[in-house]
This record gives C-alpha cells, sequence and structure tokens, in this order.
C-alpha cells in the first residue's frame, strides 16, 4: 500500500498533474465549497456540487489547462531568459571590469611597494660601501672629520624623510590616536563658526565649552577626561591658546582638517 501512495504521489508532484490538480481546484471551487459547509443529507450536498459542476470543470478543462501550462513552462522560461540575458550580461560585464581594475590596481600598489624597498635596499648598500671606503683611508683625522660628516648627512636626511611623513599624515585622526572625548571636543568646536573652546576658571564653573555643546560638566571625575582630551589636543597643536589667561582657544588649521576628516 506504501509503494501504491509513493507511486501516486511521484506522479501528482509531476508539472503536468501538478498543474491539472490546481486547474481542478481553480475550476470547482464553488462546488467544493459548497460541498464543505452545505448541510443536509450526503444527496443534498452531492446536488448542490454539481449544480455548479460540470464534465467539463471537472475532467476536461483540468486537463487541457494542465497540458497547456505544462507545454508553455519552458517557452516561458525561455522567453524571460530572453529578455533577462541582456541586462544580466551587462551587470556581469560591470562586475568583471570592476575585479579588473581592483587586480590592477593591487599590481600597481605591489609594484610601487616592490619599488620602494628596492630603493631602500639600494641606499642601505650604498651606506655600507661608503662605510668600508671611508675604513679604508689612512689618514686618522680626514677619516674621523668624513666619518663626522657623512653622519650629519644621514642624519638630515632622515630628519627630511620624517617630516614628509608627517606632513603626509597631517589632519588624518589617525596620526594622532584620539580618545572619545577628544574626538567630541573637536567635533563640537567644528560647528562653531570661529572653532572656539572656553574652559572658565570660576570658582564652582567646572566645564569645558566646545560650540554649543558642554563637557566635564556631571562630575569631577568627567571633568578631569575631558580636561586631559584638552591638554593632549594642545599638545597636539590641533587647538591652541587665545590669550594668556588660559581660558579660551580655538582649532588650528590641523584641528580643522582633523574635524572636517571627522566630520
Amino acid at each position: 500500500m506504501k509503494d501504491v501512495i509513493d507511486a501516486v504521489s511521484s506522479r501528482i508532484k509531476t508539472p503536468y498533474f501538478g498543474y491539472a490538480i490546481l486547474a481542478f481546484f481553480a475550476l470547482n471551487w464553488r462546488g467544493i465549497f459548497l460541498l464543505a459547509v452545505t448541510h443536509g443529507s450526503p444527496q443534498e450536498r452531492l446536488e448542490a456540487f454539481d449544480s455548479v459542476t460540470n464534465q467539463y470543470t471537472l475532467l476536461a478543462l483540468p486537463l487541457l489547462v494542465g497540458a497547456v501550462v505544462a507545454a508553455s513552462t519552458t517557452w516561458v522560461q525561455y522567453v524571460f531568459g530572453l529578455i533577462s540575458r541582456k541586462p544580466a550580461g551587462l551587470i556581469d560585464n560591470l562586475y568583471l571590469e570592476a575585479e579588473h581594475k581592483k587586480t590592477i590596481r593591487q599590481a600597481e600598489l605591489e609594484q610601487s611597494r616592490s619599488h620602494l624597498f628596492a630603493v631602500k635596499e639600494k641606499e642601505l648598500i650604498d651606506r655600507a660601501k661608503r662605510d668600508e671606503e671611508v675604513a679604508g683611508i689612512e689618514d686618522d683625522a680626514a677619516k674621523e672629520k668624513l666619518a663626522v660628516q657623512l653622519e650629519n648627512l644621514r642624519r638630515e636626511r632622515d630628519q627630511l624623510s620624517a617630516q614628509l611623513k608627517d606632513q603626509s599624515t597631517a589632519g588624518k585622526p589617525s596620526a594622532y590616536n584620539l580618545s572619545k572625548e577628544a574626538i567630541e571636543i573637536i567635533k563640537a568646536a567644528a560647528k562653531s563658526k570661529n572653532g572656539t573652546i572656553i574652559k572658565p576658571r570660576s570658582i564652582g564653573e567646572r566645564s569645558i565649552q566646545a560650540g554649543e555643546k558642554s563637557f566635564g560638566s556631571e562630575n569631577s571625575r568627567e571633568f578631569a577626561r575631558y580636561d586631559a582630551a584638552l591638554d593632549y589636543l594642545i599638545k597636539q597643536s590641533l587647538v591652541k591658546s587665545l590669550g594668556a589667561k588660559g581660558e579660551v582657544f580655538e582649532l588650528t588649521s590641523n584641528g580643522w582638517q582633523v574635524a572636517d576628516a571627522l566630520s
């Protein structure tokens, strides 16, 4: 019996019979509804069912609709495939072009990085060769003088490289390792026209005013955090003091750059 049930179930699940069954329910839903809800004897319920159904809706039309739908399904899929082929191809081309540009950019960066390390390696080799040439000088005074001059020249060059690196990172928040409190102060100050920060020194007034916001007024611990953050901003030349009292401050050029980067 189980095998029979499985065989019938597998037949019903095929596209044709599945569509035929759906068509049967769609064409005869009124009769099925009356058969289920009509009160009376079975004979009366069957008569109600027969009154809204016939041999065409019960057998011929469901089989015909199932055949038509099953036969046309593949063609419908084919038509939709033709319609979507062009946009799908364009989308694939976009992904391929983006991946291609990414690969080229990665190759360029890798080549630039390799060139940079090659230059540094060559510089180290040249320095070692110069040190070896200096060591070969027999005159001790001339050798010592030349060694000092080379050391000064290398120190000057390293300082220039460090300055160029600092200039390239100026204005970037990541270059200053700012705390959450420092970021809040800078962002609030940048919302005012002049980037002004005020720290009153009057008795009982323990807060830092930046733009339209006040920081550190809740308790002494909170004020200490924001006060330390303001001192750090001053130390990093992101904020400068106005006047000698140390109550009014404003954002520097680098401070404005950091604020713009944070916004």
